[in-house]
């Protein structure tokens, strides 16, 4: 009877968690009522389950973060804090904040001296044909020296955020369960 019990319980557990995962990649694409206040989807849960169910989304949200959603993400994360230690809550955001603000910054930074070195160089040609003006606008994310320096940003600041995804992400403690009884 027990063993009943125990794979009814087992199994009410991994639809919880699939429908987590389902909503977190839904509210990712679509966004979830237009709000961020993911709290409000937990709260329609019976309140024991409602840490299970917060912790799977706060697992997925990490897991699916990159360097483009990441303030939404963030703000999804934030709105689910009551669930989450305040310290770790706060060390994730902290952390891929920093990785993405990072990455941010040192793209616009790429960007402007890109533009000056193609303006300059633009320039140069015309000056050598007798063409001189101040009206020289350049299409710096149409370059090859452009495309390449996002390639090797995007490299570098994806591998640090997968760290961090490794680090507080994980799989959830009830999925883990389940896939070593197998």
């Amino acid at each position: 009877m027990a063993g009943k019990k125990e794979r009814v319980l087992r199994e009410r557990m991994k639809q919880y968690v699939s429908r987590a995962r389902i909503f977190v990649d839904r509210y990712i694409k679509d966004g979830y009522e237009g709000s961020d206040d993911l709290d409000k989807y937990v709260s329609k849960y019976e309140e024991r389950i409602r840490p299970i169910v917060a912790g799977v989304i706060c697992s997925r949200l990490v897991e699916k973060t990159d360097l483009k959603n990441y303030k939404r993400l963030i703000k999804g994360l934030r709105s689910l804090k009551g669930y989450m230690s305040g310290s770790s809550m706060k060390d994730v955001e902290e952390r891929i904040m920093g990785v993405c603000g990072d990455y941010e910054s040192m793209k616009e930074e790429s960007y402007r001296d890109i533009q000056k070195e193609l303006e300059a160089s633009l320039k140069n040609k015309w000056k050598e044909q007798g063409i001189s003006g101040p009206a020289v606008e350049v299409n710096v994310e149409g370059s090859s020296q452009w495309s390449d320096m996002v390639d090797k940003l995007e490299a570098k600041y994806n591998g640090l955020l997968d760290g961090i995804k490794r680090e507080f992400g994980g799989k959830n403690h009830y999925e883990d369960r389940d896939s070593e009884r197998r």
